[in-house]
């Protein structure tokens, strides 16, 4: 059954675990972000509601080198869903102590961030499309910028989404994030780079949801 309550909660408090689990840094190897770190004073919690808000879970910084792999499929926690990683990227899920579906990055970093891809998943709320709007507003806090997209097709499904525009850890981040619901669970997709890589690494965000497929035998795609 879908929630009726609280959706905006539900949306920031995903979002927000999603934007900020992966981050480059200038150090050599790659970090986990804790959320509550990050300097956007609203980034964890809707204005109004941030008594209301969990803060999302201490992690501490992943000091593990990430091997690199083959490129292949790569599939969620759950089961439902895999993706297929472009060559030289990493399945780095292993680094991350929140619960999240699927967490990869580019082995490369560039202008000090790890373009990376993180999906997180929810129950299903209601009034998608408009709680996202607001959730993008809070999100992006007083320093950031937000545009709505129009929806896309996630392996048949669709999936609404916004291109969020901040400043985290001292370095400017171009974040896209897409919201589809399939089955009884709503899949948050955030796909980071720095915020002057946006439009190069836009293919590599396409190819990696265009190879998302559903394993289940519901899957529209």
């Amino acid at each position: 059954m879908r929630r009726t309550t609280s959706p905006l909660r539900a949306l920031v408090a995903t979002a927000t675990l999603s934007a900020l689990l992966l981050s480059g840094c200038s150090d050599d190897e790659p970090s986990v972000q804790d959320p509550a770190d990050d300097s956007t004073p609203s980034a964890s919690a809707a204005p109004d509601e941030a008594s209301q808000t969990s803060a999302a879970p201490d992690t501490d910084a992943a000091t593990a080198t990430a091997e690199p792999q083959p490129s292949g499929p790569v599939a969620s926690d759950d089961g439902a869903f895999e993706l297929t990683l472009p060559e030289g990227w990493l399945d780095v899920a292993d680094q991350v102590e929140q619960k999240v579906e699927i967490a990869v990055r580019d082995d490369e970093m560039t202008d000090d961030f790890y373009t990376n891809l993180v999906v997180a998943s929810e129950d299903p709320i209601e009034d998608l499309q408009e709680s996202i709007e607001e959730a993008a507003k809070s999100v992006a806090g007083s320093d950031g910028d937000y545009e709505m997209l129009d929806p896309i097709e996630i392996a048949g499904e669709e999936a609404f989404g916004y291109l969020l525009t901040r400043t985290t850890n001292g370095v400017a981040v171009a974040q896209t994030q897409r919201w589809v619901e399939h089955g009884d669970r709503l899949y948050v997709v955030t796909f980071s780079s720095a915020q002057g890589q946006q439009e190069a690494t836009e293919p590599v965000m396409e190819e990696l949801l265009s190879s998302w497929t559903w394993q289940d035998e519901s899957a529209t795609g």
